[in-house]
């Protein structure tokens, strides 16, 4: 499979290194990766103590055949993107979020431009993963009375298994829908379980129930069809309540606490440190 390397800012708009930009890359530089490691000195027997990954620059030159016209639009596109992230595709596609740091420029030469680009990357290399885990009806529980039936289940739970292929813990973004009363989600490896959210609430109008565990952007919020609310002192405190999946292969389990079809969607980034 030939490589290709693109942008795409936030609003889903993409800027091509290649013939359908009237430009190409040569002369790329750090696509591989690096550790900081530290060692302690055992009389000439070293044993390593810590492993930290440093933030990586992505240099290349890029060529504009169209000459100033290109440059312009390549920086016409830098000035209206906020956010960037690099895709890059070989054998696989992955993205990293980048800050473009400089892009400089020079004299024309044969109708081309040349532009040294330096790139500073914000992630790992990710791939985008996500999962549903439906629950239907399975009958019994007990039953409360309110302006209209509403039914509780002593057990009803949804399962899926899950593999994250990272080396490391990723941060999941769970949504529970629909009607729920004290719900819980479980991650389980080997048969315990390691990790536990839950909520005590009892919600009867079919809201969405959002955990973001992201590093940076931890949130717990409640979305219905007219607000969003912030939902963090319903929790569960005695849990863990934002939820990592660890490397390798996981149970996860879904109980919304109701005789009632409800779903539960996860997204996750595997985190690779090279293409």
């Amino acid at each position: 499979m030939r490589r290709k390397l693109y942008l795409v800012n936030e609003s889903g708009s993409t800027f091509y290194f290649d013939f359908q930009s009237q430009c190409a890359i040569e002369e790329i530089d750090g696509l591989g990766f690096e550790f900081d490691i530290t060692y302690e000195d055992f009389e000439s027997n070293f044993v390593e103590t810590n492993r930290t990954i440093p933030q990586r620059a992505i240099t290349f030159s890029l060529i504009f055949f169209d000459g100033y016209k290109g440059f312009t639009r390549w920086i016409k596109y830098l000035a209206k993107s906020q956010q960037l992230r690099l895709f890059y595709e070989a054998d696989g596609k992955k993205f990293c979020y980048v800050n473009i740091r400089s892009s400089d420029k020079t004299e024309l030469k044969s109708n081309a431009l040349r532009t040294k680009v330096k790139i500073d990357c914000l992630s790992l290399w990710l791939v985008n993963r996500s999962v549903e885990i439906q629950v239907r009806n399975i009958g019994g529980g007990k039953i409360y009375t309110y302006d209209y039936p509403y039914s509780y289940a002593v057990s009803f739970n949804g399962k899926t298994t899950v593999t994250n292929n990272s080396a490391r813990d990723v941060p999941l973004l769970i949504r529970m829908i629909g009607n729920c009363l004290n719900p819980r989600v479980i991650i389980r490896q080997g048969g315990k379980d390691i990790q536990k959210l839950r909520f005590l609430t009892d919600e009867r109008d079919e809201p969405i129930i959002e955990v973001n565990a992201s590093r940076t952007e931890q949130s717990i919020i409640k979305i219905t069809p007219t607000d969003t609310f912030d939902y963090y002192d319903k929790q569960d405190f005695a849990e863990k309540n934002f939820l990592f999946l660890p490397p390798g292969e996981s149970e996860i389990f879904f109980d919304p606490g109701v005789r009632e079809p409800a779903l539960c969607q996860i997204e996750f980034k595997e985190e690779y440190v090279t293409h």
